[in-house]
């Protein structure tokens, strides 16, 4: 009878108790991976109505304490403990860098290869965010101990997983590593049936980096013109911009603004909407651009686009400036066979590269080969 295959994941929060991409993304693997017949665990911290324990899914769930940021590290004795409970063969951290160190040296001790999965290309090139809040000398330091801690367990992990091509040559070009490549991944989609309304989304966590406050400056510039736009996304630093969103309410009664809604939500405005609209200043691989293009929704984005994809691919347009995004937003919903081609392009292109079957196993592969 061949072995039990065991992997457990290791990340600050789990999807369906904490959203966010990376969660996200480890979802829809660990799922996929129930389907093959693995074993699959979850260790997340505990908080607001995050139980100690339990199986959710099929997936089961153990907590460590809740951390700081910068202060994951100080979980390494729970983690070993815990890890050496589980024995699983595979140890899967995704995003956060401070628990990179601490997963790598307690599989060591608990046996298992450990695995990375990257989610910005700041973990590898250490481009710093802009936009961020100041903070004090102390975390300053806690930080620059974070950075070391990962710097020292980077060069010895089993395996490296990158979102981008872009983050792959990142990886050789500053530390020398090579890695795998796999795109996000995410379950197939209907397609929607029926006409689009003149609908233009903005969707993400209302943070300095995202820049939430360009989408309020495209609203004034073409508020006159026959379109709809909404704007989504819980605050997560108090940067005002829910104040100028409620304004703009007011200045423009073809906008809204919808606080934080569910991701079957989000995805329900997609089926309807013609376009979305990204003003981040960086991004890893946002799953609102996956989630748009298999619903044919073009990306129109101010800075980002991962792999050259928007450029390359023709999946929507890459505008480098508040003026020209406000063009190319005219100029897709004013050209319906334009906006017809472009949202077929992304339909196919998605579809051939997104799929979580596909996507999954190939990881299963990279995995497999760490036990040759």
């Amino acid at each position: 009878m061949p072995e039990k295959k065991i992997i457990c994941f290791v990340l600050p929060g789990f999807f369906l108790e904490t959203k966010g991409g990376s969660e996200y993304q480890a979802y829809v693997i660990a799922r996929e991976l129930l389907k093959r017949g693995w074993e699959v665990h979850y260790i997340r911290e505990k908080g607001p109505g995050v139980r100690a324990a339990g199986t959710v899914e099929g997936i089961q769930l153990h907590a460590l304490p809740r951390r700081n940021t910068r202060l994951k590290w100080l979980n390494l004795p729970s983690l070993f403990w815990m890890m050496k409970r589980i024995r699983a063969q595979f140890w899967y951290c995704r995003a956060t860098v401070s628990y990179v160190f601490p997963v790598w040296l307690a599989a060591k001790a608990a046996g298992g290869r450990a695995v990375w999965a990257c989610s910005s290309r700041v973990q590898v090139s250490d481009e710093p965010r802009r936009g961020h809040r100041k903070e004090s000398w102390l975390l300053r330091e806690f930080q620059n101990l974070d950075r070391f801690l990962f710097r020292s367990a980077i060069r010895k992990i089993d395996l490296i997983i990158l979102q981008t091509h872009e983050q792959k040559m990142w990886l050789e070009r500053r530390w020398g590593l090579d890695g795998s490549v796999i795109y996000n991944s995410h379950p197939p989609v209907p397609f929607p049936e029926g006409p689009r309304e003149p609908l233009v989304l903005w969707a993400g966590r209302l943070q300095p980096w995202k820049h939430p406050e360009h989408f309020v400056h495209i609203v004034r510039r073409l508020h006159g013109k026959p379109y709809r736009f909404l704007a989504m996304g819980r605050e997560i630093e108090k940067i005002g911009v829910v104040g100028e969103f409620r304004k703009l309410e007011q200045f423009a009664p073809n906008f809204r603004y919808l606080d934080e809604i569910d991701r079957k939500e989000v995805c329900s405005l997609l089926e309807r909407a013609r376009l979305l609209v990204n003003t981040s200043e960086l991004e890893g691989f946002p799953n609102t651009f996956i989630e748009a293009w298999l619903r044919g929704v073009p990306v129109i984005s101010l800075t980002e686009d991962p792999d050259r994809l928007i450029q390359d691919r023709g999946l929507g347009m890459l505008s480098g400036s508040l003026d020209r995004l406000a063009g190319d937003i005219e100029e897709l919903m004013d050209d319906p066979d334009a906006w017809r081609e472009t949202s077929a392009r992304c339909r196919k292109f998605a579809e051939e590269h997104f799929n979580s079957e596909k996507n999954v196993r190939q990881l299963e592969t990279e995995l497999l080969k760490l036990q040759e």
